[in-house]
């Protein structure tokens, strides 16, 4: 898209990051999907894998002869998390009011922001970055 490159930004990027235990995980990201909103998820180990899809509007798959129907990716993140925002409302009241630490902390929050500006900081220098976790 030249419109993301004119602004100073990508339109596809590969992040590809080492874990601390020494596992690998590569981020594929682009600023389009025409088809609707993409996002998907696979982790493969030694004793097994394990993905999540993306949700679509109906379950259905008509298979032919000419082909595979099914329907695009719902369009827009608002459709396809309003019930986890709804969950994460849920446990933090229930956190609050049963004085309970959050499942989903602050510093999660915080490791991601630092995971977006090290891949920045690496595309801008086209060097690895090393991210300080502590």
């Amino acid at each position: 898209d030249k419109s993301s490159g004119d602004a100073g930004d990508v339109d596809t990027v590969i992040t590809t990051l080492k874990l601390q235990n020494g596992a690998l995980a590569v981020i594929d990201n682009s600023r389009r999907a025409v088809y609707g909103y993409d996002q998907r998820i696979e982790a493969f180990g030694s004793k097994g894998s394990i993905s999540a899809e993306n949700i679509l509007g109906t379950n259905t798959v008509l298979m032919t002869e000419e082909g595979v129907q099914t329907d695009k990716p719902l369009y827009f993140f608002l459709e396809r998390y309003k019930e986890s925002f709804w969950n994460e409302i849920r446990e933090f009241i229930y956190a609050v009011r049963k004085d309970n630490n959050p499942v989903v902390s602050g510093k999660d929050g915080l490791m991601s922001t630092k995971v977006g500006l090290a891949a920045k900081q690496s595309l801008e220098s086209n060097k690895p970055v090393k991210i300080r976790y502590g």
